[in-house]
């Protein structure tokens, strides 16, 4: 009878990954309502072209970004291009700029907290205690 060493590091670090994107992820859903909300114009293109995108390799950290489509993404989801966006966002010589990506960031930072705060402390229970164990199951005689 011999001791046979079973190793689960690859298994945890995919969980602990996983865990990671879907806190961004419920993040993004929180900033798209708040970014939607936010756009100065009831309904149009703009509002249609706000997007979010998690990226990060396996073996990099995730990373969550806010913005609005570019004219290749928005005719591929089939929404009419916000060619207006940025001047919406900073302003030109006759209109006063809108701030409506940042400022929900910004107002939103207890909930954005609140919700990472919840996956972290998944990510820390898998940490300590390994994944989860399952049992074996045993045959019905």
């Amino acid at each position: 009878m011999g001791v046979q060493f079973e190793s689960n590091a690859k298994e945890v670090k995919a969980a602990i990954a996983k865990l990671e994107k879907q806190a961004l992820r419920e993040t993004a859903k929180l900033l798209r309502k708040e970014i939607k909300r936010t756009v100065p114009v009831y309904e149009g293109v703009l509002k249609k072209n706000v997007g979010s995108w998690v990226k990060g390799k396996s073996n990099e950290t995730p990373v969550l970004q806010i913005g609005v489509y570019n004219r290749a993404r928005a005719r591929k989801k089939g929404y009419r291009y916000a060619y207006h966006a940025h001047l919406v966002q900073f302003g030109t010589v006759k209109m006063q700029g809108t701030d409506y990506l940042r400022a929900p960031v910004f107002r939103n930072i207890d909930k954005i907290k609140d919700i990472q705060s919840d996956f972290i402390r998944k990510i820390e229970d898998i940490r300590k205690n390994g994944l989860p164990e399952v049992g074996d199951e045993e045959a019905d005689d």
